[in-house]
């Protein structure tokens, strides 16, 4: 059978063959542990290997902490995108059945299920492992002081399972035993005094979960709470329509909570990484974070565009003072000076002109993401080219680029939220335009997307008024 990868006695011959030190990882089966093993030859007077020295060393440890970075990266990669789906506004059956998948996915668990609590009842409406049938059976619990919506059965607790005792006292404990479950994690979604329900984690393996992975459910079912959360106020809003058409605050709570029930966590998270980048010396590990950093601000991006998006659907007018746009322009140019000159962009900007207009301080947004998208898109050694244009009564701003352009089909949505076009690898909100158009809006303005008349590429634009 050929072997996956060089056997020890493989490394052995190649050091007596070319006299050359080889370094390896190896299982060591008398211990079961990691060890880094390091062949060195020694040599005669004739220049010719005599013997071979083994040094070992074990490196159990350095390999189990990397796991660990590893799956906490897993976790929150998963939360991450279960929290922008969540945002995005997904249905709430679609987005329960997508969180027990990525669980049992991340976790490597082969059950995973939501349990809804009605009336001493636990109804499973989200599950993996467990059948269709199981998904229209209810549990019925007992009221008093024996009333439980979920059993979970920990590895530590498995002889309590043959107790008739115990087997009186948790109702729906049947299910777990016929499946040989041993091992589970227990997470309420919503708070203790009124539950929506519980996630339940199980397996067949004798396991004893981590803090880590009790975090990680807890964290899925906060998610799937501020969706609950979002799904109820939206309902609420809808039936009372007429009567909340000035409860502005609403959205104003929202963003309070977006910016710091979930940014300060995030924050927290750019703080003990950032701190860890500088004091790892271990270029794995140091490699591990950052990637952890990268996807944490990631969140944040998201959850600060989100929360500036908020507050600027709260908004329905807004105070304009009489202004010249073009010094803003040029301050935002002369802002990405650097991140063009190092893709080697070109930028054509002239404007010996002043554009008298009537705008708020807002409209520097506008200019900022479009020039930041255009970068964003442009090849290295790429050209955008910035045009003012008069057509009457209104200012024209044009910014083109020679990027991979937007289709017909795309251009109708791209301004709308968590709406992008494909673009390969480069990945973002989904925001950005949408904050755009608002701030367009606001301003009694038009925007748009044609394609760029020089060849590849895009033009996008939008007017405001000037000041007569």
């Amino acid at each position: 059978m050929k072997r996956s990868k060089p056997c020890e006695p493989c490394h052995l011959l190649e050091v007596f063959a070319t006299g050359i030190c080889k370094k390896f990882e190896i299982e060591d089966p008398l211990d079961n542990k990691t060890k880094l093993v390091e062949l060195s030859p020694v040599f005669d007077d004739n220049g010719n290997v005599t013997m071979v020295v083994r040094h070992s060393k074990d490196i159990s440890e350095r390999k189990s902490v990397e796991k660990i970075l590893q799956m906490r990266e897993k976790q929150q990669a998963a939360v991450a995108k279960l929290g922008q789906d969540g945002l995005a506004g997904a249905d709430l059956d679609t987005l329960m059945l997508e969180s027990v998948k990525l669980v049992a996915t991340t976790l490597d668990v082969e059950y995973c299920r939501i349990m809804k609590h009605e009336d001493c009842n636990s109804v499973m409406i989200a599950g993996v492992g467990w059948g269709e049938k199981c998904h229209s059976d209810s549990e019925t619990e007992n009221d008093g002081e024996n009333t439980i919506f979920c059993y979970t059965l920990y590895s530590s607790e498995r002889a309590i399972v043959h107790e008739n005792k115990t087997q009186k006292k948790f109702s729906g404990l049947s299910l777990l035993k016929d499946r040989g479950i041993v091992s589970g994690i227990d997470a309420i979604i919503g708070n203790k005094d009124k539950p929506f329900g519980t996630m339940n984690v199980h397996t067949t393996q004798k396991r004893v979960f981590t803090n880590d992975d009790m975090h990680f459910v807890q964290s899925v079912t906060n998610v799937l709470a501020e969706s609950l959360n979002r799904k109820e106020t939206e309902e609420n809003l809808k039936e009372y329509a007429k009567e909340l058409e000035d409860a502005n605050y609403l959205k104003v709570l929202f963003t309070d909570i977006l910016t710091h029930d979930l940014l300060n966590p995030a924050n927290i998270i750019r703080g003990f990484t950032e701190e860890l980048i500088i004091v790892e010396d271990d270029d794995n590990k140091k490699n591990l974070l950052d990637r952890i950093h990268k996807s944490n601000e990631k969140l944040i991006s998201m959850i600060e565009s989100a929360s500036k998006f908020i507050k600027l659907e709260s908004i329905d007018d807004i105070r304009f003072e009489e202004q010249d746009f073009v010094p803003i322009l040029e301050k935002i140019i002369r802002n990405f000076g650097p991140e063009m000159n190092k893709m080697d962009i070109e930028l054509d900007f002239k404007s010996a002109r002043e554009c008298p207009s009537l705008i708020n301080p807002l409209i520097e947004e506008v200019f900022l993401n479009l020039l930041s998208n255009a970068i964003k898109f442009s090849p290295p050694k790429g050209k955008i080219t910035i045009e003012i244009s008069d057509i009457g009564d209104k200012w024209k701003i044009k910014v083109n680029d020679v990027g991979p352009g937007i289709s017909n089909e795309d251009k109708v949505m791209i301004f709308e939220r968590f709406r992008q076009a494909d673009k390969g690898s480069v990945k973002g909100s989904g925001l950005g335009l949408a904050i755009v158009k608002r701030i367009v809006e606001l301003h009694n303005g038009e925007v748009g997307v044609d394609n760029n008349p020089l060849g590849k590429g895009s033009v996008f634009w939008f007017t405001i008024k000037k000041a007569l």
